[in-house]
């Protein structure tokens, strides 16, 4: 219910009353009470006595002017988040915690807005375009309405060729597979505008080509030993450790990806045939695992003693209220938290979830299993997958190397062969 009138300070206290019982630690309503003390100053400075949505806003700008949220700072962020957790209890008594981003929704206003809204729907309609790239195509495409709004641009047929060479200007270049989209993405829509005769010329055939190629980055991998000093790592006598310590053994014992941790339920684990069987989220392929003691008696270990009580029918929850399934990006967070934590060496490798996977199958090839019974392992519906894991058995590669004969010394001598002086 939404509370009228409120005083600053009697909501954050409020507010720290709702935190403590939603088990949130001392150390994280300080870190918000930081925040909320400056706004509470910027309060009293303006002679405001009621607290709203509205006042945390105008904080905000002064302190950040005009600010776009993908564009500020992780502390600037936090900032954000933090202020616009007030206005969030203040209407509701509750707030959503433990989002990585709040980010604002991003709404296409004016012509050329609604050109771009147009036009994704057309993609969408026409091609069945996949949720991954319609986020790209908003992304891009919202990042060029709000450049040419910035100067001064609001209709379609004040776009210039010198307002789309400084759009991609702007650009990182740092990030050269994100400008390869940007760029495929633009070059499109300006056709679309040009065709749609909502344009006198096409500027799609100005974008420069960037020739990107997609290179395969080879596979990150951890050794047994560098498996070990992590899972030793884990406190397993805290209701998290209990669950981090299962989750982790699914990812190096059976290879399991993150998704299918993270989507794992009661119902996937045949106790009484020792097997685990779930469709796997990226193929939507059947797969079938054992159920190793170890892993069985850790998810026993986390049911019994870790586990909060709650209906829900995932395996793995949130360790704080809400009692949800596992965020998305939790289980790639923990493994960054537990190699950051037992100081191993990541340095020119991947440390997500999926470098456990990698390890899993790399350990298999070190022992010389078969490349039909890895595939079984890893889920994958051909052999033909699992080569991509060849790359990181250094020692098979090696066995695969073909001798080159020594090149006669007969050969330097000879008419037209290399000349040294």
């Amino acid at each position: 219910m939404k509370r009228k009138n409120q005083a600053i300070g009697v909501l954050i206290n409020e507010f720290c009353d709702y935190l403590r019982k939603i088990h949130r630690s001392e150390r994280t309503i300080r870190l918000y009470c930081q925040i909320w003390q400056r706004v509470r100053s910027y309060v009293s400075l303006h002679c405001i006595r009621f607290y709203t949505k509205t006042t945390g806003e105008k904080f905000l700008r002064s302190v950040l002017g005009n600010y776009e949220y993908s564009h500020l700072s992780k502390s600037q962020k936090n900032l954000v988040n933090r202020v616009e957790a007030l206005a969030e209890f203040q209407a509701t008594g509750t707030v959503l915690m433990g989002k990585a981003n709040r980010m604002p929704p991003k709404t296409f206003e004016g012509a050329i807005g609604a050109s771009i809204s147009n036009y994704i729907s057309y993609r969408k309609a026409i091609y069945g375009l996949s949720k991954i790239t319609i986020q790209n195509y908003i992304l891009y495409l919202h990042a060029l309405l709000v450049f040419l709004n910035n100067k001064g641009i609001y209709s379609v047929d004040q776009i210039t060729g010198s307002n789309i060479l400084l759009f991609i200007k702007s650009i990182d270049p740092s990030k050269i597979a994100a400008k390869h989209v940007a760029l495929l993405i633009l070059r499109n829509y300006l056709k679309h505008l040009y065709e749609q005769k909502l344009l006198a010329i096409d500027y799609s055939s100005a974008i420069p080509k960037d020739n990107y190629r997609k290179q395969p980055h080879l596979p990150s991998t951890f050794s047994k030993e560098e498996i070990g000093i992590l899972l030793k790592s884990i406190d397993r006598g805290s209701p998290k450790g209990k669950r981090d310590y299962a989750i982790f053994l699914l990812a190096t014992k059976l290879g399991l990806r993150s998704s299918d941790i993270r989507n794992l339920k009661f119902e996937n684990i045949l106790w009484e045939r020792n097997l685990i069987t779930f469709e796997q989220c990226k193929t939507g392929e059947k797969i079938i695992l054992p159920l190793l003691p170890e892993i069985g008696n850790a998810i026993i270990e986390y049911l019994k003693h870790g586990r909060p009580v709650s209906d829900e029918s995932y395996c793995f929850l949130q360790v704080q209220s809400p009692y949800k399934q596992i965020d998305s990006s939790g289980i790639g967070n923990l493994v960054s938290f537990y190699l950051k934590r037992t100081g191993i060496n990541c340095k020119n490798r991947k440390h997500g979830p999926h470098a456990l996977r990698h390890s899993f199958a790399g350990n298999l090839l070190g022992e010389k299993i078969p490349m039909p019974v890895i595939s079984e392992a890893l889920g994958h519906s051909n052999s033909e997958s699992t080569m991509y894991y060849l790359r990181i058995d250094i020692t098979t590669l090696r066995q695969c190397a073909l001798n080159v004969p020594l090149v006669p010394s007969s050969f330097y001598n000879q008419k037209g062969g290399p000349c040294y002086e």
